[in-house]
């Protein structure tokens, strides 16, 4: 994790679009191969790949939230 700041969605220098929510770094892309996106989360990429842009970002929020929620529960020491 990253102890700094959430932000907003930004392009990279690569192109692909990403920001940080609770420390989590989202990175979302598009393929070559077929035209769909992928996500991926602190450096893992989402299972699943999307037709829009707006649904891989998605998905990688809710991930990120999620992951935020279950460290609370486990008073800050889950890791992912």
């Amino acid at each position: 994790m990253y102890p700094t700041h959430d932000t907003d969605w930004a392009t990279s220098a690569k192109g692909n679009e990403w920001r940080r929510i609770n420390g989590v770094v989202l990175v979302v892309g598009r393929r070559r191969t077929d035209g769909k996106y992928w996500a991926m989360r602190d450096g893992d990429f989402l299972k699943e790949s999307y037709a829009a842009e707006a649904l891989a970002k998605r998905a990688a929020e809710n991930g990120a939230w999620i992951d935020a929620a279950l460290r609370e529960l486990d008073g800050g020491e889950w890791e992912l």
